[in-house]
C-alpha cells in the first residue's frame, strides 16, 4: 500500500473533520448514512494498516458509484476519489486509476499528494502529455516534491511535451514552471541547458525576446551553444550578447565545472567519464586517456572506490576505446571495447549499447563478420526505438561488407520506415552504403522541421578531421561533405542556418 499510506494522513484528517461535522439533528439519511459509514471504514482499515487491497478496492468503488456519493461532502468526495485512485495505483491499475485521480486533483481540496500520484500514474502509462502537466502544477506550487523524481524522467517529460505531437502549452508550462522554479539535474555531472534551450525555442516563437533573453543567459553547455549559434532563430540573442555564444570559451568553463564536480563527488566514476568525454571531443586525447585509465586502475585495485562502478565501469572502458582508437592504438582499444562490451548493463542479460558499439567498430575496420557475431545474441526486445536502429545499422554494414544482397535489402527497408527513431544510425547507414538522395532527403526533413533542425545543423558545422580514420570512416567523411555540399542540401542549410568551423572531434561522421 505504497501509495496509499503517503494519502492516508490527510485522508485520516479530513476524515474526522467531516465526520465529526455531520448533522445529527436531522432525521437519519440511510443511503447517506450508508456512505459516510463504507467511507470510513476503509480510512480506519488504512488508519490500522490491515486492510486488504482488493477489498478496499471494492468498497471505495460502490462508494462512488452509489447516488448517495453526489451528497458527500466535498471533502468527503475528493478523499474517495484520491484513495480510489492511490488503491488502483498500488493494484498497477493504471488506467483505472486514472479518472479517479483526475477527478481529485481537479478539486479545490488537491495538493501536492494528488498531483504527485498523477503524475506517476500518467507516467506508468506512457502518457507524457499529463505527467508533463503534472509535473508543471508540481514545480510552480510545490517544488521540493520534484527532488523524488530521477533527472531522466523529467528530461524524458521536457522531451516529450516538445515533440510536434505534443501540446506546445503542456511544453511552455512544464518548461517555464522548471525554470522559475530553478530547477536543476540532483546529478552534479548534468545540465539543464537543452531544457532551457526549448525554451528559448518557444518563447522566440511566442514573441517574447525579453523571455527568451532570460532563459538564454542561464545557457553556458557549449554543445547548446553551437546549436544556437548555427540556427538562424536564434541570429538576435547571439547578436545581442556574442561573448556569451564563445564556444570555446564555453568549453573552459565545462571543464572547471566538471573538475568541480568530480572534487565534491569523489566516489563518482560518471564524473571521471563526463570530464573524459569533455576531453575526447577538444581533441585532448592523452589528458582523456590519463584520466581513464587512472580511474579504471583505481576501481580495479580497490572495487569499492567508486559508488557507481556497476553502472560506469563499461562506459569508462568504451570511452577508453574511442580514445585509443584516435590515437592509432586499435589492439588496444579493441580490448578495451571487448571487455566494456562482456560487461552487464543494468542488469540485463546482454550489454546492448556496448555490444552495438563494438560492432560499430568492427564494420569501420572491415571486420564485418566479427559485427555480425558482436550482436547476434541481440533481440529487438532488448532495445529501445533508437537502440533497434543502431543495431539494424551494425549490421546493415556488415552485410553490405560481405555483399548480402538480401538481408542489406530487408535492413534498409526496416531502417527507411523508422528512420526518425535514430538519426544518427540511420545516417551512418546510408553513407556507408553510398545511398547519399536517401541521406540527403532526411537531413532536409530535419532542417526543415522546427523540433529538429537545431540538431541537424549541429551535425553539420565543420570539425576537426577524426586523427587516425580507417580507409571506412575517411569514406563515410567523404560521402558526408559530399551530401553537405549537394545544391538541395545546401540551399535548405542557407535558409535556416550556417556552418561555421570549431576546433573540436567530430561527434558523428
Amino acid at each position: 500500500m505504497r501509495r496509499l499510506c503517503t494519502v492516508a494522513a490527510v485522508a485520516i484528517l479530513w476524515a474526522g473533520q467531516s465526520f465529526a461535522a455531520q448533522d445529527t439533528k436531522s432525521a437519519p439519511d440511510q443511503a447517506l448514512e450508508h456512505e459516510h459509514a463504507a467511507l470510513a471504514a476503509v480510512v480506519l482499515q488504512i488508519q490500522q494498516g490491515n486492510g486488504d487491497k482488493k477489498t478496499m478496492e471494492q468498497a471505495l468503488g460502490g462508494i462512488l458509484s452509489d447516488p448517495a456519493f453526489a451528497r458527500l461532502t466535498d471533502d468527503e468526495k475528493h478523499m474517495a476519489y484520491l484513495l480510489y485512485g492511490a488503491v488502483l495505483f498500488d493494484e498497477d491499475k493504471h488506467d483505472a486509476a486514472k479518472d479517479a485521480l483526475a477527478q481529485a486533483s481537479a478539486m479545490r481540496q488537491a495538493d501536492k499528494n494528488d498531483w504527485d500520484l498523477r503524475l506517476e500514474n500518467s507516467y506508468a502509462l506512457a502518457d507524457y502529455t499529463d505527467a508533463a502537466r503534472a509535473a508543471a502544477k508540481l514545480a510552480r506550487n510545490w517544488p521540493d516534491a520534484l527532488s523524488q523524481y530521477k533527472d531522466d524522467a523529467i528530461f524524458r517529460l521536457a522531451k516529450e511535451a516538445q515533440k510536434p505531437s505534443g501540446d506546445p502549452q503542456t511544453a511552455e508550462a512544464l518548461l517555464s514552471a522548471l525554470f522559475d522554479a530553478k530547477w536543476k539535474p540532483e546529478s552534479p555531472f548534468k545540465v539543464a541547458d537543452g531544457l532551457w534551450f526549448g525554451l528559448v525555442r518557444i518563447r522566440l516563437a511566442q514573441g517574447d525576446l525579453k523571455g527568451a533573453k532570460e532563459a538564454a543567459a542561464a545557457i553556458g553547455d557549449p554543445e547548446v551553444l553551437i546549436w544556437m549559434r548555427s540556427d538562424k532563430r536564434f541570429d538576435a540573442l547571439v547578436a545581442a550578447d556574442p561573448q556569451h555564444y564563445d564556444v570555446m570559451k564555453a568549453y573552459d568553463g565545462l571543464l572547471a565545472a566538471e573538475r568541480a564536480a568530480r572534487t565534491a563527488a569523489p566516489d563518482k566514476l560518471e564524473g571521471v567519464n563526463r570530464a573524459a568525454d569533455t576531453l575526447f571531443y577538444l581533441s585532448r586525447l592523452r589528458e582523456s586517456l590519463d584520466l581513464l585509465d587512472s580511474a579504471i586502475a583505481r576501481a580495479k585495485a580497490k572495487p569499492d572506490a567508486f559508488s557507481d562502478t556497476g553502472d560506469q565501469l563499461n562506459w569508462s572502458l568504451d570511452q577508453r576505446s574511442r580514445a585509443l582508437f584516435r590515437l592509432g592504438r586499435d589492439d588496444e582499444a579493441f580490448r578495451a571495447l571487448e571487455s566494456g562490451a562482456a560487461a552487464k548493463e543494468k542488469g540485463m542479460r546482454v550489454n546492448v549499447s556496448q555490444a552495438i558499439n563494438l560492432a560499430g567498430e568492427y564494420d569501420v575496420h572491415d571486420r564485418p563478420k566479427d559485427a555480425l557475431r558482436a550482436v547476434e545474441a541481440l533481440k529487438p526486445s532488448d532495445v529501445s526505438p533508437y537502440g533497434r536502429m543502431s543495431l539494424e545499422d551494425a549490421q546493415a554494414c556488415a552485410y553490405f561488407a560481405l555483399a548480402d544482397k538480401d538481408n542489406l535489402a530487408k535492413t534498409l527497408d526496416y531502417m527507411k520506415a523508422h528512420a526518425d527513431d535514430g538519426t544518427q544510425p540511420y545516417l551512418n547507414t546510408m553513407l556507408f552504403v553510398g545511398d547519399l538522395d536517401a541521406a540527403a532527403a532526411h537531413v532536409i526533413a530535419q532542417l526543415e522541421d522546427v523540433s529538429t533542425r537545431s540538431d541537424m545543423l549541429y551535425r553539420l558545422q565543420d570539425y576537426l578531421p577524426l586523427s587516425n580514420a580507417t580507409a571506412r570512416e575517411a569514406a563515410v567523411h567523404a560521402a558526408w561533405i559530399t551530401l553537405r555540399a549537394r545544391p538541395d542540401v545546401s540551399a535548405e542549410i542557407a535558409k535556416v542556418g550556417r556552418v561555421e568551423s570549431y576546433k573540436l572531434m567530430s561527434p558523428f561522421y
